[in-house]
């Protein structure tokens, strides 16, 4: 069975995410490709309004730049102007050989009507909220087991761990997007980390953290007062990379006083991967105190890290 997804309408029933989140969608695709990875037999499609009317008169920039998150198992799909996310779901069964094959996650009760009398199965969204409940509560416990390799070094690419990622290439993805740039003029990546292009700013701090080298501290540093969050959270998981332990009091500055959810938890998961004692303090506060559920638990997961390495 495979599923398709109500998008904003599965976001309203999970607790941890909420629709007035800048970054709620990017959550949920995050949640659903972990979700994915354990569950390979159920493929995956969300749909979402189009970027020129979201829920609440928001916009969205998902179906521009972050229309890539799409991948293996999970697709995402935009509504066309002037077509709603329910009518793009009806439109896409009816254009199906087989919708007895789907099933539509949706606590809509009209939408649910209408795809059943396309051919479609329904899951409430609460059920399936449940069943990602479910889902995390079983990864923990695998990762608790005695003897598992992730028991005292669990690796922040897992899935487990993918919201820490919400909105960005994994490391090895952007090494695919990027052949052959390892010798590419460091200058011209500075360029373009200051773009006006998001999108283009990201793939660039990215780029400098892989292959800048100390070089590269300089201009992240300054993409750390952003104003659009996926950059500054682009350049606090490009410190990561780095791997300079000199980055640490700007991850923890960050990790404590920068307004948006997704970069405090780039910046927990960066100082993870830097592993530096001088850490603790700023993780310790932020797995007891911060407000986001998603960044403590990155502040908790980055002190375990720390820790194990220490001994």
């Amino acid at each position: 069975m495979s599923y398709l997804i109500d998008g904003h309408n599965l976001i309203g029933v999970l607790p941890d995410i909420q629709l007035s989140d800048p970054d709620d969608e990017l959550q949920l695709l995050a949640r659903l490709r972990s979700f994915r990875s354990r569950h390979t037999g159920h493929d995956i499609i969300v749909f979402f309004d189009s970027s020129d009317v979201a829920p609440g008169g928001r916009r969205s920039g998902l179906s521009g730049a972050m229309a890539n998150l799409s991948g293996p198992g999970l697709r995402v799909r935009f509504s066309k102007p002037g077509q709603t996310a329910d009518d793009a779901i009806v439109a896409f069964l009816r254009s199906s050989a087989a919708s007895g094959q789907y099933a539509v996650v949706t606590d809509d009760q009209e939408l649910a009507r209408r795809v059943r009398f396309a051919g479609a199965s329904r899951v409430s969204a609460g059920e399936f909220a449940a069943k990602l409940r479910r889902d995390v509560t079983a990864r923990r416990g695998a990762a608790a087991q005695p003897g598992t390799s992730s028991e005292h070094h669990p690796d922040p690419r897992d899935p487990a761990y993918a919201d820490i990622y919400a909105g960005f290439i994994s490391a090895d993805k952007t090494r695919g997007r990027l052949p052959n740039t390892e010798h590419a003029d460091p200058a011209a990546w500075v360029e373009r980390l200051y773009s006006a292009d998001v999108a283009e700013a990201e793939r660039a701090a990215r780029w400098l953290g892989q292959h800048g080298g100390k070089a590269a501290l300089g201009p992240l540093r300054d993409a750390l007062t952003h104003a659009d969050a996926r950059v500054r959270a682009a350049a606090l998981l490009a410190f990561g990379d780095l791997g300079n332990p000199a980055v640490v009091p700007d991850l923890c500055e960050r990790l404590s006083q920068d307004s948006n959810a997704m970069a405090r938890q780039a910046a927990a998961q960066s100082l993870a991967r830097v592993g530096d004692k001088r850490a603790e303090a700023a993780l310790e506060a932020a797995a007891k105190s911060d407000a986001k559920g998603k960044v403590r638990k990155a502040a908790h997961d980055a002190l375990a890290q720390i820790r194990a390495r220490r001994g």
